[in-house]
């Protein structure tokens, strides 16, 4: 099964948005400037959906694993 797509409650947390947010996305100090939960959407607690498929298998049949903080 291949990796396809993830759902996600919220873009960071309070360590990861140092790695990925962008310059022009950040505060004067350096901080982040935008929300890290700017659609507001909530899958189980701040949790995430990953969907994965098999591209090899004629039907492509899929499957999801879901987590919950």
């Amino acid at each position: 099964m291949d990796h396809l797509l993830t759902v996600a409650s919220r873009e960071c947390d309070g360590a990861s948005w140092r790695i990925w947010l962008t310059l022009e996305n950040r505060d004067e100090d350096g901080g982040p400037a935008v929300p890290v939960d700017p659609t507001g959407l909530d899958v189980g607690g701040v949790g995430s959906v990953y969907i994965f498929e098999c591209r090899a298998c004629p039907d492509r049949p899929f499957d999801h694993w879901y987590d919950s903080d």
